[in-house]
């Protein structure tokens, strides 16, 4: 199936039952869904163009994945089931936030963060707001910071690239507006092909109708350092101009949040 198609019968069954529901209870109440999962990429799309949150529901004794749209949260319904605890792996720690990913592969920006925790450390973490008012945008969550706990940290190579892959995406976001309401990213760009200048980047992402990205790279961001086989960048749409949020405009400027480069194991190399 399409995505435009996918979109359009998911977002109908989410309007007319009007409550969270379960990828099973979705497909029950469509002829056309057939999958066992929905495409990762689709479901990434969704989370922009119709306001898709997903969690594992708060209450009964079976915690079960639902699916459901922002805007019901928003106006004050179903707040109940939201879970008070979610799990991150840290991808790139600022000064008073992170970007982690949770345990459904999205990214999310988290605040308040403590110095003390860094990239691959893996917490459970209290959540305080899921829709902060003071950060309007989609893909940010304020966790409590005396609710944290370290649960351990990612030191092997090959599970690193592992989270990294099923975390990373297609660069299509970086050519299309059809991401609305996205404003975190992560994607590889094409091998060796980038290079790093002053405060900027140049580098080709997987699309075919790529001719080049030209980015800047966040003053705040972490030391960059070039060392493995595997390279991995960490974007995020610039900050909103005014009243304007990012996903209003036309035209969404990206700049490079982090670079994760790690040495593959499995990698063969030449020896001379």
């Amino acid at each position: 199936m399409v995505y435009e198609k996918f979109r359009k019968e998911v977002e109908r069954i989410l309007e007319e039952k009007a409550e969270p529901l379960t990828w099973n209870e979705i497909k029950a109440s469509s002829i056309t869904l057939k999958q066992k999962a929905p495409y990762h990429v689709y479901v990434q799309k969704l989370q922009g163009d119709i306001g898709l949150v997903r969690f594992k529901s708060a209450q009964g004794r079976e915690k079960k994945t639902v699916w459901a749209l922002r805007k019901w949260f928003e106006e004050g319904k179903f707040k109940e089931l939201l879970p008070d605890k979610m799990r991150f792996t840290i991808l790139s720690s600022k000064k008073d936030h992170a970007i982690a990913a949770n345990e459904y592969r999205e990214l999310k920006r988290i605040y308040p963060f403590p110095h003390q925790l860094n990239r691959w450390d893996v917490i459970e973490a209290g959540v305080e707001d899921f829709f902060p008012e003071e950060d309007k945008r989609p893909d940010s969550i304020r966790i409590r910071e005396d609710g944290i706990v370290h649960l351990r940290r990612v030191e092997d190579d090959e599970e690193r690239i592992r989270i990294a892959e099923k975390i990373s995406e297609s660069g299509e976001f970086l050519h299309t507006d059809a991401w609305k309401g996205k404003t975190l990213g992560m994607t590889k760009p094409r091998f060796r092909c980038f290079y790093f200048y002053d405060s900027k980047c140049q580098f080709f992402c997987d699309q075919s109708v790529c001719v080049g990205h030209d980015m800047e790279l966040d003053e705040q961001g972490e030391k960059i350092e070039i060392k493995g086989d595997k390279v991995y960048f960490v974007l995020e749409a610039a900050e909103r101009e005014g009243s304007k949020f990012i996903w209003e405009k036309k035209h969404v400027e990206w700049r490079i949040k982090a670079v994760i480069s790690l040495t593959d194991p499995g990698q063969r190399r030449l020896s001379f």
